[in-house]
């Protein structure tokens, strides 16, 4: 015998509730992915520039040790930055024919300037320091150069503070997002590692 009753039958379908409750979650969910994505971007992005940066303080190094200008000689190759606007967004790789181990045009890109990297992310050069191992701290420089001259793979570090140059044993330059929430730092030691912290 078929037992029907109009109480006991279900219709299907989510009801305004279940729905309300799924939207709001799904948004939720969404909102919170959003943020992350943002904040991995950024992470993302600073850390591939400081990997550029090193890759071109790599390439300044093997320029300069291995390098002939026209007339037999070898000459030093570098890399130089500042942190004084608007070069804290750009950085420039030199052929240092004179000889000092410092980028001579600091900001423009003529004379020793083989080529002017920008940095277009947003990001920019927060900071700029140079170690001795005597005093063991970090001392802040107004601009920082490094160069290479073959046959040694050692950089020549040169820091200027005042408009007074210096040699130093180790270098950091700290690069920062846009908002200044991250910062990735990379040091070169008189052996000539390089590493991004």
């Amino acid at each position: 015998m078929a037992f029907s009753s109009s109480r006991n039958s279900y219709k299907k379908g989510f009801s305004i509730v279940e729905l309300i409750v799924t939207i709001s979650v799904f948004a939720l969910l969404s909102t919170s992915l959003v943020g992350n994505y943002r904040s991995s971007t950024k992470a993302l992005s600073l850390s591939s520039l400081a990997a550029k940066v090193s890759t071109d303080i790599r390439r300044a190094q093997a320029f300069g040790i291995s390098n002939i200008d026209r007339s037999g000689s070898y000459y030093a190759h570098g890399i130089s930055f500042q942190k004084a606007p608007p070069d804290e967004k750009s950085y420039i790789i030199f052929a240092d024919v004179n000889g000092n181990f410092i980028n001579d045009n600091l900001g423009t890109c003529t004379g020793e300037c083989v080529e002017k990297m920008a940095i277009v992310d947003g990001s920019y050069i927060s900071a700029l320091c140079v170690n001795t191992k005597k005093t063991g701290t970090c001392t802040a420089v107004d601009s920082l150069h490094i160069a290479f001259k073959r046959p040694e793979p050692e950089p020549f570090i040169r820091g200027v503070i005042g408009g007074v140059t210096a040699s130093y044993d180790d270098a950091e330059i700290t690069l920062k997002t846009r908002d200044g929430s991250l910062s990735k730092t990379i040091v070169v030691w008189k052996t000539g590692l390089v590493a991004v912290e």
